[in-house]
């Protein structure tokens, strides 16, 4: 990674040098992350912060009276006059920066890439510069270097032995920090003076966009409860745009309340229970097939038993039977 980020090079190569800024200046060709409330610029691995001289800011507007430094994002700019700086701050609120140290990008004179074949877009999504391990780990070797030269060889603890009874509880402790900040850093910090960045959009689009932006939208686009707790408009008469009326208007239309206008007309539609369908095989019914109950089927069994034992056919078989017979045997004679 350290071979093809240009920015991760660069600021190795600041802090191994102890904050000396002696370091071969070229154009920087990037791309801008973000233009506001910060300034982030971008070799397409690491992104970094920029900080705007009034030189810088005058000489761009005066040049460039169409265009504003604050709206410069996803576009690509040249940096052709720079300086680095180290800076002792809190980390803690400044995230770009580490263990109490950021390296500044100062801008002295730069300009935007007009020509849309020179606007490329990002192929990854870049990363914060402090964020990476290597970085970290070299600023920690930078402020462990501090730490010994300011002990000047000791190892930082009092020798016991040699203090009496009467002595100071301080003596022989090595103080380079107020708290648990190191303040012990080798470096001499940059004094540079640059321009806030809410100072360049207040110059370019008013002190009142800056107040608005700040707001958020809830100042301009927030919602508003219509109606009150009370029952009708003003408290007061039916249909009214207050708590009331709005719940008469809801029951007027709502099915399944008796008071409802939509349930009144809809009762005889509204289902209140699966419906019940008639087994076949019942009583008959108008309009279906003719079936037959189990009652008139056992009818006809008894019939049909009756007609068995000794009825009208079985008599009559026998008679034609006995007849063929008798007249057989006549014959035979």
């Amino acid at each position: 990674m350290s071979e093809i980020s240009a920015f991760k090079q660069l600021y190795s190569e600041m802090i191994r040098n102890g904050g000396d800024g002696a370091i071969p200046k070229k154009t920087i060709k990037c791309y801008v992350k973000e233009s506001f409330p910060h300034f982030l610029v971008t070799d397409g691995y690491f992104y970094v912060a920029c900080y705007f001289t009034k030189k810088a800011v005058d000489e761009f507007h005066a040049k460039y009276s169409n265009m504003n430094i604050t709206d410069l994002r996803s576009r690509v700019i040249t940096i052709s006059d720079w300086t680095l700086e180290m800076n002792k701050v809190n980390s803690a609120n400044v995230f770009t920066s580490y263990g109490g140290v950021e390296v500044r990008l100062i801008v002295r004179s730069f300009r935007p890439v007009l020509q849309e074949k020179d606007q490329p877009t990002l192929t990854r999504h870049p990363v914060n510069l402090y964020r990476d391990d290597e970085m970290k780990t070299l600023i920690q070797n930078y402020t462990h270097s501090c730490i010994a030269s300011s002990l000047g060889g000791a190892s930082g603890l009092p020798d016991i032995s040699k203090m009496s009874a009467k002595a100071n509880v301080g003596q022989g402790v090595h103080s380079f920090a107020s708290g648990s900040t190191f303040s012990g850093f080798s470096f001499k910090e940059g004094k540079t003076a640059t321009v806030d960045l809410n100072s360049i959009f207040k110059q370019e689009k008013g002190a009142d966009a800056l107040r608005r932006l700040q707001a958020g939208p809830s100042a301009s686009g927030k919602a508003k409860v219509v109606g009150g707790a009370k029952k009708g408009a003003k408290g007061k008469g039916k249909g009214g745009s207050g708590i009331g009326g709005i719940i008469e208007k809801i029951t007027k239309f709502t099915p399944g309340d008796k008071k409802s206008a939509a349930a009144k007309k809809s009762t005889t539609r509204i289902l209140t229970k699966a419906p019940t369908l008639a087994s076949p095989g019942g009583d008959k019914h108008a309009g279906t097939t003719d079936h037959q109950s189990m009652k008139d089927f056992q009818k006809m069994i008894s019939f049909l038993k009756n007609k068995g034992k000794g009825g009208a056919i079985g008599k009559r078989g026998g008679k034609s039977s006995t007849a063929r017979h008798a007249s057989g045997k006549k014959s035979h004679k």
